[in-house]
């Protein structure tokens, strides 16, 4: 059996460079599995790939996080519990060592922190601060009220800073 590619490809690629990343931080935060977080991620690409046209993108940041927000729910209906810890968020490739350490390290600390959160309190916080959207693209895609996604984050935000003290703005 032979995939017919619809979509441009480069058009695909282009999307798949400028989202990519923050779209498997945000999977991964929503499924606390990076291996699945990248299976939704993939499932994503090909469909849209297999579009007859590009849809017609009023966001087409929040569209794609919108597509693997309900990618990442299907793939939580189809397995009963998540069983792999949560990967770090940063990367600690600095070149001075101990800046190096002391990011990976923070790093580490905003991990835990961020899965002491409620669910939802989390994915406001990492839509907003790691995926750059504002508040109505990430409300859109949370599929909620922009002032009730304007209460989980800031929530969040609060819950992270006592968790992680006045000294990590």
């Amino acid at each position: 059996m032979e995939l017919v590619l619809r979509m441009d490809s480069r058009a695909c690629g282009e999307l798949w460079r400028r989202h990519a990343d923050s779209l498997l931080l945000y999977a991964t935060t929503f499924l606390g599995d990076r291996a699945a977080a990248e299976d939704v991620l993939q499932n994503v690409f090909v469909r849209l790939l297999g579009v007859q046209d590009a849809p017609a993108l009023e966001s087409e940041a929040g569209y794609l996080f919108r597509a693997v927000r309900n990618e990442s729910l299907n793939a939580l209906r189809s397995r009963r519990a998540a069983s792999r810890a949560f990967e770090r968020l940063f990367d600690s490739a600095l070149e001075d060592p101990r800046e190096s350490l002391e990011t990976a390290q923070f790093g580490r600390e905003v991990s835990i922190a961020l899965l002491d959160l409620p669910r939802e309190e989390r994915e406001a916080v990492v839509l907003k601060i790691w995926s750059d959207l504002s508040f109505p693209e990430a409300a859109l895609v949370a599929g909620i009220p922009e002032k009730t996604l304007e209460h989980r984050y800031y929530r969040g935000l609060s819950a992270l800073k006592l968790k992680l003290g006045v000294r990590h703005e």
